[in-house]
């Protein structure tokens, strides 16, 4: 199972698309929605990577997410595969 964020496929979220990138996850259209992944166990964006405004890092997760939380600061989201 890959690690996933799902963001609404609009142009205020690109920044979020290119900080994913940045960390190394890839990008599938999913309808709506663009689903940013990765087969990594770990993936960790960074919100300077992309000049992402306030109110929009900190909507990044309400499109959904395949994995868990490991930290998430105004500054980074630490994201992990789910463990068993």
């Amino acid at each position: 199972m890959s690690l996933a964020l799902y963001v609404l496929d609009v142009p205020e979220f690109q920044p979020v698309v290119r900080a994913a990138e940045a960390a190394g996850l890839s990008v599938r259209s999913r309808g709506d929605y663009l689903e940013l992944h990765t087969d990594e166990p770990e993936a960790v964006l960074r919100r300077d990577e992309s000049a992402i405004r306030t109110a929009v890092w900190h909507a990044a997760l309400t499109g959904g997410l395949d994995g868990r939380i490991v930290s998430f600061t105004s500054d980074t989201l630490h994201l992990a595969k789910e463990t068993a």
